[in-house]
């Protein structure tokens, strides 16, 4: 690699952790870790449930980490948990308390993307979703060949 295409390479993994340390500030700001917000997103946005096997590995996250969000989201009463149809999982239901609670959480997040992306012409974000996605499959092939 040249110095100038390394250099580049550099850049893009400072932005990486930048955006993961803004998203871990807001997490923390409103009292939660990065993790939480991750899987608080995925169970709000989505129009199915999902088991906390599916959270892991949609997310890449530990067993043992989706595992205690669950429980506590469970125990505050945001979710319930309804048997799977394989029976040894659980589907998690977001309850109406759950829904206002993400919604307390996470819509100022999404209004701040949003306000954040609309800042960016329709062309820059296709050729940005487009960039993202080429790197994300030519990194799973090359990882999982």
């Amino acid at each position: 690699m040249d110095s100038d295409f390394q250099k580049s390479v550099s850049a893009l993994k400072e932005i990486w952790y930048k955006v993961d340390s803004l998203y871990d500030y807001y997490a923390k700001s409103v009292g939660l870790n990065f993790t939480t917000i991750l899987v608080l997103q995925l169970l709000r946005n989505s129009s199915r449930s999902y088991t906390q096997k599916e959270i892991c590995e949609k997310l890449g996250l530990p067993k043992q980490f989706v595992n205690s969000i669950v429980k506590t989201f469970w125990e505050q009463g945001y979710v319930e948990l309804k048997e799977a149809k394989d029976r040894r999982n659980k589907e998690i239901i977001v309850t109406d308390v759950g829904k206002e609670y993400a919604a307390g959480i996470l819509n100022p997040l999404e209004d701040a993307e949003t306000m954040v992306w609309n800042s960016f012409s329709a062309e820059e974000v296709k050729a940005l979703a487009a960039t993202m996605g080429k790197y994300v499959k030519a990194f799973e092939n090359v990882l999982k060949s």
